[in-house]
């Protein structure tokens, strides 16, 4: 188990010239309940395991859109969408520590890519990240960091949600154009080759929403039904609110999208 290291010096002003200075508000606990305060801490632990990952992610994006001799650009906005996630990050840190998190890599700290993954020409492995993670998961993200954003009024939480989604918002043309101009690439036959792409970083939202989407009916299918009074403070949702949030935007959103790049059916 390694616990993340802060350090100071150089290092921290480099890193805070970049991030911002720390959370500026404070979060009283003792106006929640233990049980509700212990979920908000593993939940932004959580958040900011996903969102290490992330770096590590678009970190390899910025050496496959390289290697894949894109236009010049191109570069700097991947280089940008690190830096993003870097902020999410620490921003995620911040927070779950203020909530009494003690804040642990995940194991392996690498993440370990497949051998087909691994060996395919970077052009492949670049659509492949920007499909999964500019247009499904970074849309996903947005849509569920925005519904909480718009109702949290705790100072602190609500500062990380709307930074946060203030940085996604400025890179969502980024991914889709970038898919679109790769799509050129290959011919028309692989695009089923794609569209699995986007299923399969689709699946895992999907597979915890449609259960409970479900067994909701009449009034409970309406995000009205679910306004997760006590959960919004902390950055928390119901699963019957995130369910429904997710359908609308694959509705609205995600689905037209990809299909207007021919990777939805």
């Amino acid at each position: 188990m390694r616990v993340l290291q802060r350090i100071g010096g150089i290092f921290g002003d480099i890193h805070r010239a970049k991030v911002g200075p720390p959370l500026a508000a404070s979060i009283d606990l003792s106006r929640f309940a233990p049980a509700l305060v212990a979920r908000a801490r593993d939940t932004w632990h959580q958040r900011f395991t996903t969102e290490l990952r992330s770096v590590q992610i678009m970190n390899r994006f910025v050496a496959e859109v390289v290697a894949a001799g894109d236009p010049l650009e191109i570069y700097a906005g991947a280089v940008d969408l690190v830096a993003d996630e870097v902020h999410h990050m620490t921003l995620c840190a911040d927070l779950a520590t203020a909530f009494g998190a003690r804040l642990v890599l995940p194991e392996p700290p690498e993440i370990i890519e497949p051998p087909a993954f691994r060996d395919a020409p970077a052009s492949q492995r670049a659509l492949a990240t920007a499909i999964s993670m500019l247009a499904v998961n970074e849309t996903l993200s947005v849509a569920y960091i925005t519904d909480l954003r718009d109702r949290c009024q705790e100072p602190a939480v609500h500062a990380v949600l709307a930074a946060t989604v203030a940085d996604e918002a400025a890179h969502e043309g980024f991914g889709w154009a970038y898919i679109e101009r790769a799509l050129r690439r290959f011919p028309a036959s692989s695009l089923p080759v794609w569209k699995t792409i986007a299923r399969d970083a689709l699946a895992p939202q999907q597979s915890f929403a449609e259960p409970i989407l479900a067994r909701l009916g009449g009034e409970q299918r309406t995000l009205a039904a679910w306004p997760d009074t006590e959960l919004v403070p902390l950055g928390l949702f119901s699963a019957e609110r995130q369910a429904l949030v997710y359908e609308r935007c694959v509705q609205a959103t995600l689905a037209p999208r990809l299909s207007a790049l021919g990777l939805w059916s």
